[in-house]
């Protein structure tokens, strides 16, 4: 089964706890632990939905808060089996019009937490606190990937440790190198022996303190770099990906069907913080390897802002009260693991295996242009053959979203989202073999083209083929 199915929402009974380690809160407070769903989740899906969530039952300032997927018993689904992709929540306010700061224009709503694969809590300093309403409007979006045959129930279920006394208030920023974009990736094309860096720079929009960073980045990062221009460029926190021990379950899944996601990223925090101005840069830097192809991959600084220090002065120095969370589990690795992915397909049997063969009878194409039908969950041409220059055509017709990814090959790239009436082109100018896929179908939509090295034959083209990229839908939500 290919379609997500989200079963109507069931009020999952409030339950308080004291306050989990994570959260690094006075052990005093109360947590408070809600459920949405139940959500259905096919064999090798990508499940992606955006709802309502519940905010905590009283006022008061959430200091921690985390996210989890749990089976009806309550028991925590193993990331290997069914992997929060990520999630994000989002807070209207309590008549629903609180904009997101960084996307005027957008209808997203103030971003405020969101996690990954590494599925880093929020905690903040001691006495700092994001406010939080029972008369507030919460979404939650959410992305989930199944890696096995069958089908799975879940709940989403979010821990939210709240401090019902004054606290000083903390407002939310993302700052993200695509930022405001429904699906905001780039693909690293793994042709350096050097790093691969992507940089964005952001006016602050009010005076302030930086209090807490955290950072968002998908497998093959090195390092996301949060910087200071008008202050001699110096770092101001440096989020430090942390990779799984070689033997962990999410490299044991078969077939892998994306590359892992960090396990963990670092979280800095200050009560102090770093002091910004108004009207000044902030510079967010993605470091990646590029000695191989990443596909799809983000960047995106979580900061909270508190409000500024009496007569801060430009430039103050570095905060001495700084923490850094680290890890969180044994053998955690720095260097990016090297990983190759293969193609995927369902077999008669309904699960998975692996392959490096094109399904399909093979077409070669002598022209400058290919053209390929993405429709009834497939590409209509798998197994093909181009000549060096040759610009591939996609055309998608489904009315559910689909991407052209690089598995393995020469050059790593990822088109964006698109469905019916999109096109999306790429000239291909490495010659090598192509292993593609729908990163959100990869169990059921795969294509292998091969580059050769020879020029295709002239042809005269009545309408000029599409420019590579065409954007996705206009209205489609902003997720990260």
């Amino acid at each position: 089964m290919l379609v997500a199915l989200a079963l109507p929402s069931v009020a999952c009974p409030e339950t308080l706890s004291a306050p989990p380690p994570e959260h690094h809160a006075d052990p005093s407070l109360t947590t408070y632990v809600e459920r949405s769903g139940p959500f259905e989740i096919g064999a090798y899906e990508t499940f992606m939905k955006t709802f309502p969530a519940k905010p905590p039952p009283v006022a008061g300032a959430i200091v921690g808060m985390d996210v989890r997927l749990v089976d009806e018993s309550g028991a925590v689904l193993p990331q290997w089996i069914t992997m929060l992709h990520h999630v994000v929540f989002t807070n209207g306010g309590p008549d629903d019009q609180r904009a997101d700061p960084e996307c005027p224009g957008h209808a997203t709503r103030e971003r405020f937490f969101g996690t990954s694969e590494e599925l880093r809590p929020l905690t903040l300093p001691a006495g700092y606190g994001y406010p939080t309403n029972p008369a507030d409007l919460w979404r939650s979006s959410l992305m989930v990937m199944h890696h096995r045959a069958g089908e799975q129930r879940f709940y989403l279920e979010y821990r939210v440790t709240v401090d019902p006394r004054p606290t000083i208030p903390v407002k939310p920023y993302w700052l993200g190198i695509r930022p405001c974009r429904p699906d905001p990736q780039w693909s690293v094309p793994g042709t350096g022996s050097t790093g691969s860096r992507r940089s964005r720079a952001f006016t602050v929009p009010e005076d302030g303190r930086i209090v807490a960073t955290g950072a968002h980045m998908h497998g093959g990062a090195d390092q996301l770099i949060l910087s200071q221009p008008s202050c001699g460029q110096r770092t101001l926190v440096d989020s430090r990906p942390f990779y799984a021990p070689a033997g962990d379950g999410l490299y044991r899944v078969r077939p892998l069907l994306h590359e892992p996601d960090p396990k963990s990223i670092s979280w800095w925090q200050s009560p102090t913080g770093w002091a910004v101005h108004k009207g000044e840069r902030l510079k967010v830097t993605a470091v990646y390897d590029n000695a191989r192809p990443h596909t799809r991959v983000m960047g995106i600084d979580h900061i909270y802002l508190a409000p500024p220090a009496a007569d801060a002065p430009r430039c103050a120095p570095a905060p001495r009260d700084a923490t850094v969370l680290g890890p969180g589990f044994a053998g955690a690795r720095l260097a990016p693991p090297g990983l190759k992915l293969p193609l995927a397909r369902v077999g008669s049997d309904g699960r998975a295996s692996a392959t490096t063969h094109a399904a399909g009878r093979p077409k070669v194409v002598a022209g400058r242009v290919a053209r390929v039908k993405v429709e009834g969950l497939a590409f209509n041409h798998r197994n093909l053959t181009v000549a060096l220059g040759t610009r591939v055509v996609w055309t998608f017709n489904d009315h559910v979203l689909h991407d052209v990814t690089v598995a393995s090959g020469p050059v790593g790239f990822g088109s964006p989202w698109a469905s019916y009436g999109r096109r999306w082109a790429r000239d291909f100018d490495v010659p090598g073999t192509y292993y593609l896929q729908c990163s959100l179908h990869a169990a059921y939509m795969s294509q292998v083209i091969r580059v050769r090295r020879t020029k295709p034959v002239a042809q005269t083209a009545t309408t000029a083929p599409p420019r590579r990229g065409s954007p996705p839908p206009e209205n489609a939500p902003v997720l990260w």
